[in-house]
């Protein structure tokens, strides 16, 4: 899963970092991976989190009140259209009047809705469909964190533009590095090469290891 930091969010979204702050303690769109925990922290966002963060744009747009437009995301954040045919996706329209949210995918359908009630739309598939072209647009590098044998490891994902695939390095190991044809499979691999260093690290102990404090002595 690819993630975005807030100035990436920023970037596409046109969203001040102020305002993606604002939105982050007031709960209306958390991060999705990791929310700032103290000085230094870094939020960390999900391509879902961006399409939120751009149909509140939208929806702010439309001088649609904050309180609904909380009613909207939060329905959004739930129910994110899993649909994999563009055609399909692209129809997709986010309609609500504060109360109820709809997702609609036929245009009469949206039609019917907005002539007969005051409502706030948002043409969600055309917006995914743009953020996707943005996001493909930017470098596709971010830091993984990850767990073997019990221990945190940071995997730098990268895509390489010209192979298609991504590229895996440990930041605490630099020997470990490896490829995958997805982010899954690379993350793996990666896990995989964090593994095999510790393993040759461990058969080589007593060459590598630093003396103790009574062998310094002893070898003075």
């Amino acid at each position: 899963m690819q993630q975005f930091s807030t100035q990436e969010v920023s970037k596409v979204t046109q969203a001040s970092i102020r305002q993606l702050d604002y939105w982050a303690r007031t709960g209306l769109l958390t991060p999705s991976v990791q929310d700032a925990q103290g000085s230094g922290s870094k939020r960390r966002y999900t391509f879902r989190d961006i399409v939120a963060a751009q149909t509140i744009q939208q929806l702010r747009e439309r001088f649609c009140p904050l309180q609904k437009v909380r009613v909207a995301v939060q329905y959004l954040r739930k129910h994110y259209p899993d649909q994999t045919d563009s055609e399909t996706l692209s129809r997709l329209t986010l309609i609500t009047d504060g109360k109820k949210v709809y997702m609609l995918s036929d245009a009469h359908q949206v039609m019917e809705v907005i002539t007969k009630q005051l409502v706030w739309s948002v043409p969600l598939g055309q917006l995914i469909v743009a953020t996707d072209v943005q996001v493909r647009k930017m470098p596709q590098k971010w830091t993984q964190k990850v767990r073997v044998r019990d221990r945190g490891y940071h995997l730098e994902v990268e895509l390489d533009q010209v192979s298609g695939e991504f590229t895996v390095q440990c930041r605490e190991l630099p020997g470990a590095i490896e490829q995958g044809r997805t982010v899954i499979e690379a993350i793996d691999n990666g896990k995989e090469a964090v593994e095999s260093v510790l393993a040759f690290m461990q058969r080589r102990g007593g060459a590598t290891r630093r003396p103790t404090g009574a062998q310094r002595v002893a070898t003075r």
